[in-house]
């Protein structure tokens, strides 16, 4: 971890798909040099809340109860090699830098009970990914870093612009990565041209499947918005 100027002890083992609940490498830094941590990724579902809180809008982080604190004490890098999305119809994408080398999201961490916690900032997708998905993560280039880890909170709030799009590529992957004890390197593999055309071929016979009474005729009925 040279790049980020830690040593980390443990034996660390490629990751290729980390979800929710599961901890992840983030630096920190409270005293004079960075250090290397474990937390889990989000804060687990509360009340009515379906699911883990796993990011922060960088447009009101500052504002939200939830995140207000750690934004102004306790931010981080969560390292990434690149990132998933999906576009629809449940169309899966890899996101990863051009040259394809590691990259640090903007991070909170906060605590929750005994444990820390991180979730990972996000702005409006830039240009083109915007086709895949409204949202991208908080990626801050290694000269923003430092300020982003020891920066007071007016200097954060200067960091949070929505890193452009040309910095990226990206390309279809399979729905595998859908499941959380999916983790191997076929994860990232790019989708060739012959999984895309059945694909595609699979997505028409549902559409038409799906648009078909038990009668046979037309059904008009509104599909599912969110599923």
């Amino acid at each position: 971890m040279r790049l980020f100027g830690v040593t980390v002890m443990d034996n660390l083992q490629p990751r290729w798909n980390v979800a929710p609940s599961q901890a992840a490498l983030v630096i920190t830094q409270t005293g004079l040099q960075p250090e290397a941590i474990f937390p889990a990724w989000g804060l687990p579902p509360g009340g009515e809340r379906r699911s883990f809180l796993i990011n922060a809008r960088m447009e009101t982080a500052t504002e939200k109860p939830t995140f207000r604190e750690a934004f102004m004490h306790r931010r981080c890098l969560v390292v990434a090699s690149g990132w998933y999305e999906w576009s629809a119809p449940k169309q899966p994408w890899h996101v990863q830098l051009s040259d394809g080398g590691v990259m640090a999201f903007g991070g909170l961490l906060l605590r929750r009970g005994d444990e820390d916690r991180f979730v990972v900032m996000t702005s409006a997708a830039n240009g083109d990914l915007a086709a895949i998905h409204h949202r991208q993560p908080l990626v801050l280039s290694p000269d923003k870093w430092q300020g982003w880890l020891t920066g007071g909170p007016a200097v954060a709030a200067r960091l949070c612009v929505a890193a452009p799009a040309n910095l990226f590529n990206w390309y279809r992957v399979g729905p595998q990565v859908g499941r959380v004890a999916e983790d191997h390197p076929e994860l990232v593999t790019p989708l060739d041209d012959a999984a895309l055309a059945a694909e595609t071929a699979g997505q028409h016979k549902r559409k038409a499947d799906d648009g078909k009474s038990d009668d046979g005729k037309s059904d008009d009925r509104q599909g599912d918005l969110f599923g």
